[in-house]
C-alpha cells in the first residue's frame, strides 16, 4: 500500500465505511444551525449577488426576511429564455431557498422606511445592492442604522463599491453581472486573438452570472467573518464589495505580468502566457484538459507523447511563456498532433502511470503532468461522482410541487447547510415577521 493510500484509509476507513462516513457528513437531520439566531435583513433589488449572499446564510440556519416592494423584487423575473414556475424566475425560485418574504415599499413610503429601521435595529446582518449613497438619502443606510444598532453588519454591494469617485460617477449605471464582467478586464483576454474572423474574435464574458455569484459569495465570506468579529467585540462593521473587484480577482497572473512587464497581455484563444501548456487538446474522441506547469511537468509530457527532441527548444517556462502569438501557436500544434492519436481516456492513463513512476524514481524528475477528459456537459450531470456527493437535491415546495435545484458544495460533518424550501409568493410572511419582530 502507498503512503497516499495508506492516508487515505486511515482519514475515511476502508470500502463501505468510506461512503459510510460521507453520506453522515451530508445528513443535515438533528446538527446545529450555527446562524440560526442571526436576522438577516436582504432588501438587494433587481440583484442577485445579494440574493446569492443571503441564500448562503439562510443554508447555515440564518433567519433571512427578503423584503420587496409591494410588486415583488424585479429579480424575480430574470430568467433563462423567459422560463418562470408560476410566475417566478427558475433562478429566483432556486436562490429563495429557506427565506421569509416581507413587503416593503422602502423606496417611496416613510411608514415602510421606520418600519425596515425598526427591523434593521433588531437584525445582525443586512444586505443591500442599491446605488451608493440611496439607501442612505432614504435615512436607513450605514450611517443611520450604525447609530441605533451598533452590532450591525451592513453588507453593500455595487458595481464600483461604496466610496470612490468612479463610484459616485458611476452611480446610475445598475450593477449587473455583465457590468462586473466588464469593468473588470477579465473579457478582454478571453477569446480568440483580436485578428481572428469575426466575430469569432470578441471578447467572451465568463460563465452564466460569474460575476454575480463571486460577489454574492465573497459578501457571505465577508459577512461570516464579520458575525466572528460581532461574537468577539461587540462590534458591527460595514462590508463593502465591488463587483469589479471581485471579479478582477479572477484575472490573476496574467495582470499581475502585466503590471510587472508594464506590457498589457493580449487574447490568445485557449493558449496560456504564464503556465504553457495549460489549456484544452483534441484528442480521438473529444477534448482533454492538460496542465504541465513546472519544467519538470513539461518535460515528463514530452516523454508521455514521444517528442524528446523537443525538449532543447521549449526547457524552461521562460521559453514557453509567448510574447510571441505564432510561437504559441507552434507549441500547441506539436502538442496536438499527438493527442489527436489518442483517446482521451488512453491520455489520461499514460498520464496516470508515467506520474507514479515519476513520483517512486529520482531519475525520473517527479514531474507530474496532470491530464483529464473534457466532459460535455450531459457527461457531467451524469457524472457518478455528482450523485456521490448529492450535487443535486430534490426539494419539495407546497405550491411549486418537487424540483430539483443545485445543493450547496460545501460539505461538513457537524453543521452542514441544507435546504427547507424554495422562494415563495410575495409577502408571504408579512404577519410573521411583524408579529415576530414587531409586536412589541
Amino acid at each position: 500500500m502507498s503512503a497516499r493510500e495508506e492516508v487515505y484509509t486511515r482519514h475515511g476507513g476502508k470500502g463501505g465505511d468510506r461512503g459510510k462516513i460521507l453520506a453522515e457528513m451530508m445528513n443535515a437531520e438533528g446538527k446545529a444551525e450555527v446562524l440560526d439566531d442571526i436576522l438577516v435583513l436582504d432588501v438587494s433589488s433587481a440583484n442577485f449577488a445579494g440574493i446569492i449572499c443571503a441564500s448562503f446564510l439562510a443554508e447555515f440556519g440564518a433567519e433571512v426576511v427578503k423584503i420587496e416592494p409591494p410588486e415583488g423584487d424585479p429579480a424575480r423575473l430574470i430568467t433563462p429564455f423567459g422560463v418562470t414556475v408560476q410566475g417566478v424566475g427558475i433562478p429566483f425560485m432556486f436562490e429563495g431557498r429557506n427565506k421569509r418574504y416581507m413587503t416593503l415599499d422602502i423606496k417611496n413610503s416613510d411608514e415602510d422606511r421606520k418600519t425596515f429601521a425598526a427591523l434593521a435595529k433588531k437584525a445582525a446582518v443586512v444586505i443591500e445592492s442599491f446605488t451608493p449613497g440611496e439607501m442612505d438619502n432614504w435615512g436607513i443606510g450605514y450611517r443611520q442604522l450604525s447609530q441605533v444598532n451598533p452590532g450591525l453588519i451592513y453588507i453593500a454591494l455595487s458595481a464600483y463599491g461604496q466610496y470612490t469617485d468612479k463610484a459616485r460617477d458611476a452611480a446610475r449605471v445598475p450593477d449587473t453581472d455583465i457590468t462586473s464582467q466588464a469593468g473588470s478586464g477579465l473579457p478582454a483576454q478571453m477569446g480568440a486573438p483580436e485578428e481572428d474572423p469575426e466575430p469569432f474574435s470578441w471578447p467572451l464574458r465568463g460563465g452564466m452570472w460569474a460575476g454575480w455569484y463571486i460577489s454574492g459569495l465573497s459578501a457571505a465570506v465577508g459577512g461570516t467573518v464579520a458575525l466572528i468579529h460581532r461574537q468577539n467585540t461587540g462590534e458591527g462593521q460595514m462590508v463593502d464589495v465591488a463587483g469589479m473587484d471581485a471579479y478582477s480577482s479572477m484575472v490573476g497572473m496574467p495582470a499581475t505580468i502585466g503590471f510587472t512587464w508594464e506590457k498589457a497581455r493580449p487574447r490568445i484563444g485557449v493558449l496560456d502566457f504564464i503556465l504553457y501548456p495549460y489549456g484544452h487538446w483534441k484528442c480521438k474522441d473529444g477534448f482533454v484538459a492538460i496542465a504541465a506547469p513546472r519544467d519538470h511537468d513539461f518535460r515528463a509530457l514530452l516523454k508521455i507523447l514521444g517528442l524528446w527532441e523537443q525538449e532543447d527548444d521549449w526547457r524552461y517556462s521562460s521559453d514557453r511563456i509567448p510574447d510571441i502569438l505564432e510561437q504559441a501557436l507552434h507549441l500547441h500544434r506539436i502538442i496536438e498532433e499527438k493527442t489527436l492519436q489518442y483517446t482521451a481516456d488512453e491520455l489520461v492513463r499514460m498520464a496516470l502511470s508515467y506520474s507514479r513512476k515519476s513520483a517512486r524514481s529520482k531519475w525520473r524528475g517527479g514531474g507530474v503532468p496532470i491530464v483529464m477528459k473534457l466532459m460535455t456537459p450531459e457527461e457531467a450531470m451524469t457524472n457518478k461522482q455528482w450523485h456521490i456527493r448529492k450535487a443535486f437535491q430534490e426539494v419539495e415546495d407546497e405550491k411549486l410541487g418537487k424540483y430539483t435545484i443545485s445543493a450547496n458544495f460545501v460539505k461538513m460533518s457537524e453543521s452542514p447547510p441544507r435546504v427547507k424550501w424554495v422562494a415563495s409568493e410575495i409577502g408571504k410572511d408579512n404577519d410573521y415577521i411583524r408579529k415576530k419582530y414587531l409586536s412589541d
